[in-house]
């Protein structure tokens, strides 16, 4: 028995410590500019640290298109600790990630009793290539709370079966809403505790599991509602016009192979990859196909092997959220998606290489294991800063937009205004319908000269997307420029409508006034353009050139 607690200990401290070895890299990047920066450091209620308006904020704001208060409150309580340092940002991600990895295994060995398959679940859950995206990126701390919480949560699930107390459901219950403040890809956890239940578990009498699990369901609706109004508000959520339902279907299908396929030799991963255009006939039957097959093969072994069955609904069931049936985002599929979901693919792995008993089994596991944890120490490179990000994934995808706009947005911040331009026209090229492309190749082309082709991007941008303020305030500013105050107060005026905090509209306000010989109403504008940014030293140098009193 002694022997027995000091492997499990050694198991525990081993898997701890190689995951943070390995992801101790990520102490030396910067926040990258896709998302970090906009939610992050852009956001005052995240960046200035914990205070009571910023919990009230986090509780009631949708964001960035998402409810998940618990997320933002971990990023204040960092912001509050290190301040902007961002390897401290990435090591907090590390950490939660280490310390679920270790809750896994313990978990899995305490529903199973054995030793080395569960190991193999969390070595995998630690290290395998796919789960980088989740871990090395600071803005996906979603992931690794909701993940914690979702082990933490079954853990507790296995203390109430033992001794089914009110108090020991309520705790359950608790963690799961902790889990649910983070990500709502939690919901899942129901359906998976019902699988376990059945195996490794093998509990019986399906009224009483069932009923057990009402609350947490209940729970899980109320939460996916919040999830999608917040999304829908802010214009996530992709219309059938947009994506039709056979084109969802089919991508669906067509993800649950490749994800598979990436589990096993895991290259060519990028932060987005692009929706298709289309899809070819055999593929998505192939896809449909396969899923079938090894569905029906389960159940058929589900009386001697149950293991496999349970697996694969487990990555089936879990997957289903994010699959993009509801589509999300523009992205075909997303790496992190896989992050909870490919434990049911370890778990059909370890049990079914336990079985066949054979050293050669053994020693491929070993291998496979050995070989992703170099390719995650190398995927782990590639988010190194945001320009590496950004040129890996054009690199290794086709018609990679995002990819492209967003490097051209980062080179034109560093002033390399030509490089700039070939990525945005690119961008465009590839998708000529993205607003914001449209605005950034706008702003760029008005900084190197370019104004009247500038003004005719910023005429695009709004026409694709007509309440992005954004666009209306860099076109107000620039028929300022152009000798056109009229037209400019009509479009700077729109901007405010849609977003009253824009300094650069009111200071693009305030100079059309000026133009048109209202200099009082100039004052207010510079005013309180200086009151939202007080650095704003252009609106500074209007109102005292006006002989305001700043």
């Amino acid at each position: 028995m002694k022997t027995k607690a000091v492997s499990e200990r050694a198991i525990c401290a081993a898997l701890f410590l190689a995951t943070v070895v390995v992801y101790f890299q990520v102490s030396r990047f910067p926040l990258i500019s896709f998302d970090d920066n906009q939610g992050l450091i852009g956001n005052p209620q995240v960046h200035y640290g914990l205070s009571w308006s910023g919990v009230a904020w986090a509780f009631t704001s949708a964001y960035a298109s998402n409810w998940f208060p618990l997320t933002w409150l971990s990023h204040m309580l960092d912001f509050q600790l290190f301040g902007a340092d961002a390897g401290w940002h990435h090591l907090t991600n590390v950490l939660i990630h280490a310390v679920s990895s270790v809750l896994l295994f313990l978990l899995m060995k305490r529903m199973t009793g054995r030793m080395w398959e569960s190991a193999f679940v969390a070595f995998v859950f630690a290290l395998h290539p796919l789960h980088v995206e989740s871990v090395a990126w600071v803005s996906e701390r979603k992931d690794v709370l909701f993940a914690f919480f979702w082990f933490l949560t079954t853990w507790l699930y296995l203390d109430f079966i033992e001794q089914r107390t009110a108090r020991r459901y309520l705790l359950m219950v608790l963690a799961f809403c902790l889990g649910l403040m983070s990500k709502q890809m939690i919901v899942t956890l129901p359906f998976t505790l019902l699988l376990l239940d059945a195996w490794p578990l093998k509990r019986t009498g399906w009224k009483t599991l069932l009923l057990e699990k009402v609350p947490l369901v209940a729970l899980s609706f109320a939460a996916s509602a919040v999830a999608f109004l917040a999304q829908k508000r802010g214009g996530a959520v992709q219309s059938l016009d947009a994506i039709p339902l056979a084109s969802r279907a089919a991508n669906a299908g067509v993800s649950y192979v490749l994800y598979l396929a990436n589990f096993v030799w895991p290259v060519n991963l990028a932060f987005f990859y692009p929706y298709p255009s289309r899809m070819a006939v055999w593929e998505i039957s192939l896809a449909v196909l396969a899923i079938a097959s090894v569905s029906a093969l389960v159940l058929l072994a589900y009386r001697t092997r149950p293991y496999l069955a349970i697996g694969w609904f487990w990555y089936l069931g879990t997957l289903a959220p994010v699959i993009g049936l509801i589509q999300v985002g523009h992205q075909a599929r997303a790496d992190r998606y896989t992050y909870v979901p490919l434990i049911g693919i370890s778990i059909m792995t370890a049990w079914a290489c336990a079985e066949l008993n054979k050293g050669l089994v053994k020693f491929l596991a070993i291998t496979a294991c050995a070989v992703w944890t170099a390719m995650t120490f190398v995927q782990i490179s590639y988010w190194k800063d945001s320009a590496a990000l950004y040129s890996h994934a054009i690199a290794v995808t086709d018609g990679n937009y995002l990819a492209h706009l967003n490097l051209g947005v980062d080179m034109a911040a560093q002033g390399d205004y030509q490089k700039a331009l070939r990525e945005l026209y690119t961008s465009i090229e590839e998708n000529p319908d993205q607003a914001h492309a449209r605005n950034s190749l706008g702003g760029v082309l008005y900084n190197v000269g370019r104004k009247d082709e500038a003004i005719e991007e910023f005429i695009q941008a709004i026409r694709l997307e007509p309440q992005d303020a954004e666009p209306h305030s860099n076109l107000g500013n620039a028929l300022v420029d152009a000798g056109r105050p009229d037209d400019a107060i009509r479009e700077l005026n729109t901007a405010l409508r849609l977003n009253p905090g824009m300094a650069n509209a009111y200071f693009g306000l305030g100079r059309a006034l000026v133009a048109e010989k209202r200099p009082q109403e100039a004052i207010t504008c510079f005013s309180e353009a200086l009151r939202i940014n007080p650095g704003f030293t252009q609106a500074r140098e209007q109102l005292r050139a006006l002989g305001g009193n700043r």
